[in-house]
């Protein structure tokens, strides 16, 4: 009896000892499993670290805002109030669902060629609130002030040709004979008398050319630098006796030699006038008027009509402009100006509708992705040269968006936050795990530890009981 329980409890302690194998087995399987999965973790939070996101910058990338649907195409001082047109590959404007019922009003069906202007007073006043017939006004005001502008510009092109004379250096100073010796000198004195002498010499010079030529600011400001050169030193007392710009000491004060003066101004107003030239023989020419000829004289009196008619017109323009701009305020018209730029470009391009287009994360990786395009829009007057006639014309420029100045890829913070949060959280459901596998497998290996002992302990009770046995019957 004592030998078969003896095997009994060893098949007993042996198939406990079985099932504790497996159980160890399948928890080092478990463990092996927890190990992918951080694995799995750390690989995510490891990506998060280095994925980006597009920014908008106005200060070189210091601060930034969210590269957002509404930042791009809302009027906003982020945008400088001018729209950053989100588009597809295909060159459509892209609508979410704030323009979507706008843009159906100019092309149903999204196709290029819709037609803005008949619904842009009705688009306008919806999305700024200005009243209706203040944006009318305001068309209204622009054609007269248009109007007004085309017929300044053909007035303007009318303008009598002054007659004019092509000669030498020499025939031009002609003109200021009576006011200055052109071979002679001219005795200045010294100290303030000499500055003032010098003055009032430089500005006889500079009013009696200044009748002959059509632009007199420029020998006046030749004369003012010729001043401006020598006074300090007149002033001073220095003595000029050698000095190469045509001012001498005589002792008493200071004599100026006026050939040498006049060659001076004149490179000044050289290089400040288009009515001096060379001929095709190298020479210098200059371009005045005879004021005293039956010519210049006919000229002048048609000149003061032409004038007065030019000055009407000025003034017609200005009334119709002032009455355009304080209309509305400048925020107003900044919108109007946004929306006509968007709105035109809708109906040019045409547009397609994605409603998740709002969303700022799915924005973010269209453009990153390339799917969408950002284009600028350049919304001028254009006039024809025949006709005269007045419009808009569009110009626009398309690019990726990491090839525009204002927008950076930086780190993604908050997916990078939210990253390191999943990551915190997974960890420790991980390590909870494991460490309640590691003390399961520490007690399962001492009960086999002990079983192991157990099952030697029988077996050696049974060899000793059979060794004790057969020797009885030896």
């Amino acid at each position: 009896m004592g030998m078969a329980a003896s095997q009994a409890r060893i098949l007993q302690l042996t198939s406990r000892k079985n099932t504790i194998g497996n159980e160890l087995s399948r928890l080092s399987m478990q463990k092996m499993s927890l190990t992918r999965a951080m694995s799995k973790v750390s690989k995510e939070y490891n990506e998060a670290l280095s994925s980006t996101v597009l920014k908008w910058s106005n200060n070189s990338g210091v601060s930034y805002v969210d590269l957002s649907y509404k930042n791009l195409m809302t009027p906003s001082s982020m945008n400088q109030q001018t729209p950053y047109l989100l588009t597809d590959t295909a060159g459509k404007v892209v609508v979410d669902n704030s323009y979507h019922k706008y843009a159906q009003m100019i092309s149903s069906d999204g196709k290029a060629g819709g037609d803005w202007e008949s619904s842009r007073t009705e688009i306008l006043s919806s999305l700024t609130g200005i009243p209706a017939d203040s944006i009318e006004n305001l068309n209204k005001y622009e054609e007269t002030a248009d109007e007004n502008l085309k017929t300044l510009w053909e007035i303007e092109d009318k303008e009598p040709e002054r007659p004019v004379i092509e000669g030498s250096k020499d025939d031009f100073l002609k003109n200021i004979e009576d006011v200055v010796d052109l071979d002679g000198t001219i005795d200045l004195g010294s100290g303030s008398s000499a500055l003032s002498k010098l003055r009032s010499t430089l500005d006889n010079i500079a009013g009696s050319l200044g009748k002959y030529i059509d632009d007199p600011e420029n020998i006046e400001s030749a004369c003012d630098s010729f001043y401006t050169e020598h006074s300090a030193s007149i002033e001073n007392n220095e003595d000029l006796s050698n000095d190469y710009f045509v001012l001498k000491g005589n002792g008493d004060g200071y004599t100026i030699d006026v050939a040498k003066m006049m060659d001076e101004i004149l490179g000044a107003y050289g290089t400040l006038s288009s009515n001096v030239g060379q001929n095709s023989y190298g020479t210098e020419t200059y371009l005045w008027s005879d004021i005293d000829s039956t010519e210049y004289k006919n000229w002048e009196t048609e000149h003061k009509s032409w004038e007065t008619t030019y000055n009407n017109a000025l003034e017609e323009y200005n009334n119709s402009d002032n009455a355009r701009s304080t209309l509305l305020t400048a925020e107003q018209e900044s919108q109007i100006s946004f929306y006509d730029k968007l709105f035109s470009a809708i109906a040019e391009k045409g547009w397609t509708y994605n409603s998740k287009a709002g969303d700022t994360d799915y924005l973010n990786q269209m453009l990153q992705n390339n799917m969408y395009m950002i284009t600028t829009v350049n919304r001028e007057k254009e006039t024809d040269s025949a006709s005269g006639e007045i419009s808009w014309e569009n110009s626009y420029e398309t690019n990726i968006a990491s090839n525009f100045t204002n927008i950076y890829s930086v780190n993604d913070n908050s997916a990078v936050n939210e990253a390191m949060s999943e990551y915190e959280y997974q960890k420790s459901i991980i390590n909870e795990k494991e460490t309640r596998i590691d003390t399961r497998m520490t007690d399962l290996e001492t009960e086999q530890s002990a079983i192991s002992q157990m099952i030697q302990g029988i077996e050696q009770v049974c060899k000793d009981n059979i060794e004790r046995t057969f020797s009885i019957f030896s």
